[in-house]
C-alpha cells in the first residue's frame, strides 16, 4: 500500500483527496484493497480519513471493519451542508432526497469513519441513485484529509463511473491471476469516458501476495 499511497499523494497533492477504487468482475479484492488503504489513510491523516462505500445492498465495509460487533460510534450525517451524491427517488412529496440515507460511524480505528446504508431513511418505494455532486465533493474536501470510495464491480452497478469525474483520482483493480490486459483496457476507458483520471493498476492475486502498484501510462 505504500505504493498506491505515493502515488496518489503525487498526483492529487495529499491533504483532501478524494479518490476511487474500481474494478470489473466482483473476485478481484476490490474492497479489500479499498479497505487496506484507508486504514493506512487514517494512520496518517491529521484529521480523518472516511472510507465510502458504494454498495448499499450488501453487508459491505462497515461490517468488515466490525462495526456489527464493537459498537461503532454514529450515526454522523454525511451531507456536509450540501446536495450529497446520493439521491431518493422518486423524490418525497416534501422534497426530500434520501439525505439520511446514507451515515457514516467513526470505527475502532483511529481517524477512520465508514459510511454505512440507512434503508429506514427511504420508503418503501424509494431506490437509492448516485449522480455527480462537485459542490458535495469539494465540501467533503474541506473537511476530510482523505476519502475513499469503494465502488462495485461494473459487473453488478455502473455507480463508480458516476462519480469518476468528481474524484481526484481513479484506481484500477484487476486480479493478476485471473484478468487480462483486454479487462484492465476496457475498464481504464469506461472511466476515462467518463471524465475520471486513472492513476494507475493494483494487482491482486496468488502470484502477488502483497500488492503491487503499477502506473498506467
Amino acid at each position: 500500500m505504500n505504493g498506491v499511497w505515493s502515488a496518489v499523494a503525487a498526483a492529487t497533492g495529499g491533504a483532501g483527496a478524494a479518490v476511487m477504487f474500481v474494478g470489473a468482475k466482483h473476485d478481484v479484492g476490490i474492497s479489500e484493497v479499498a479497505r487496506a488503504f484507508a486504514e493506512l489513510a487514517a494512520e496518517r491523516a491529521a484529521k480523518s480519513a472516511w472510507l465510502i462505500d458504494l454498495d448499499f445492498f450488501g453487508p459491505g465495509q462497515f461490517s468488515a471493519l466490525g462495526g456489527a460487533q464493537t459498537g461503532f460510534k454514529g450515526p454522523y450525517d454525511m451531507t456536509f451542508g450540501v446536495t450529497p451524491f446520493w439521491r431518493a427517488q422518486p423524490r418525497a412529496p416534501d422534497g426530500a432526497q434520501g439525505e439520511g440515507a446514507v451515515v457514516s460511524y467513526k470505527t475502532t480505528i483511529p481517524k477512520l469513519y465508514v459510511s454505512r446504508f440507512n434503508r429506514t431513511a427511504l420508503a418503501s418505494n424509494q431506490k437509492l441513485q448516485v449522480a455527480p455532486a462537485p459542490d458535495y465533493w469539494r465540501a467533503v474536501r474541506r473537511s476530510v484529509d482523505l476519502t475513499i470510495v469503494d465502488a462495485p464491480p461494473l459487473e453488478q452497478s455502473r455507480a463508480g463511473l458516476a462519480l469518476a469525474a468528481d474524484m481526484d483520482g481513479v484506481i484500477l483493480v484487476i486480479d493478476g491471476n485471473k484478468s487480462d490486459v483486454r479487462e484492465s483496457i476496457d475498464l481504464r476507458d469506461e472511466v476515462v469516458g467518463r471524465g475520471g483520471r486513472c492513476l494507475g493498476i493494483v494487482v491482486t492475486g496468488q502470484s502477488s501476495p502483497a500488492l503491487k502498484f503499477s502506473r498506467n501510462r
